[in-house]
């Protein structure tokens, strides 16, 4: 019976936590206020205030997802639109030798990994994403010892497996 008992209660906790998994930035609708999407989606990776008073929310869904939102409000805190960060007009507000890995980490959250390169003392956050041909690629953005960005490119995925067969053509 206790075995039973037990069985029950892990039933309903997976459940309940498949339904907390059900949020999603795509669910969210216009004029949906930001403490509801809070409560919704949970607390962003970064919020960033805009010249008009209005702000982002930023979501990464990073490391095994390929995305990262940028959720626009209005200066009243109401959802105007969902934005998908992981793209070339996006990757070009990185400028090199401006922005620091704090600004980087304002506009995309969390990265899919942080690589160390100590033979360039240099550092790099590499975020997955899916081109417009949906092939898996990475865009790269490096830090000097000061954590300021030197550079970004656009590679292969390194994570990707499914397409090594390319290497070599």
């Amino acid at each position: 019976m206790q075995i039973l008992k037990t069985t029950k209660y892990c039933v309903l906790a997976a459940m309940a936590a498949m339904l907390t998994a059900c949020a999603h930035p795509d669910l969210i609708k216009p004029g949906t206020s930001e403490n509801v999407v809070i409560s919704e989606l949970g607390a962003p990776d970064s919020k960033m205030t805009l010249p008009d008073g209005g702000s982002i929310l930023v979501y990464s869904m990073q490391p095994f997802g390929k995305e990262v939102y940028w959720m626009r409000f209005d200066k009243d805190g109401q959802f105007l639109v969902k934005e998908k960060a992981m793209n070339e007009d996006h990757f070009k507000l990185v400028i090199p030798g401006k922005h620091t890995k704090a600004d980087v980490y304002q506009m995309f959250g969390h990265c899919a990994q942080e690589y160390e390169f100590r033979l360039q003392d240099q550092t790099a956050f590499m975020y997955r994403f899916d081109d417009v041909a949906n092939m898996p690629m990475a865009f790269w953005v490096q830090f000097d010892l000061k954590g300021v960005v030197t550079e970004t490119a656009v590679t292969q995925d390194p994570w990707d497996r499914d397409n090594d067969w390319l290497i070599g053509l």
